[in-house]
């Protein structure tokens, strides 16, 4: 049975098994913030219980180009297993997350993706992401990364 709920502080270690972190232990600590401060969330789909994909929300980011509170939500570490793939279910988790936060007023929305990712942008564009409205590179744990942000109105 295919589930989808936002994770709690207590549920972030089944992360580990979606992606190999460098310091698993400082993406709990970091992520128990996000969420606890109200500041992010963390949404799972589920394969009877299993976790196979996620999808992270931040509702609050230091450039209002990424995320406004209530207005412009933050889409990010957007990954389903290799399994899972092509089968329709990262389109599921995307529409699912976006309709909740369209519920809570949510008008806007960002997302990251590589230039040379054709598949992602191919989904995205799919959903209304179609504005480029920033060329960024961040770091995170020492791993660095350069992509575009799209914008869907």
């Amino acid at each position: 049975m295919i589930d989808i709920k936002k994770l709690t502080v207590n549920e972030l270690s089944i992360l580990n098994s979606l992606f190999v972190y460098n310091d698993a232990d400082a993406m709990i600590v970091e992520n128990t913030k996000l969420i606890s401060s109200g500041a992010g969330d963390i949404f799972c789909i589920f394969n009877d219980g299993k976790p196979f994909g996620e999808l992270r929300v931040k509702y609050v980011f230091e450039d209002n180009l990424y995320a406004v509170k209530g207005v412009r939500a933050y889409l990010y570490a957007f990954r389903i297993n290799k399994e899972y793939r092509g089968k329709g279910y990262g389109k599921m988790l995307m529409s699912n997350v976006i309709s909740v936060l369209e519920s809570e007023g949510y008008t806007e929305f960002t997302i990251g993706v590589s230039d040379n990712n054709i598949r992602a942008k191919h989904i995205y564009g799919s959903f209304g992401f179609t504005e480029v409205i920033a060329k960024c590179t961040e770091t995170y744990q020492q791993d660095t990364y350069s992509y575009s942000l799209y914008l869907k109105s």
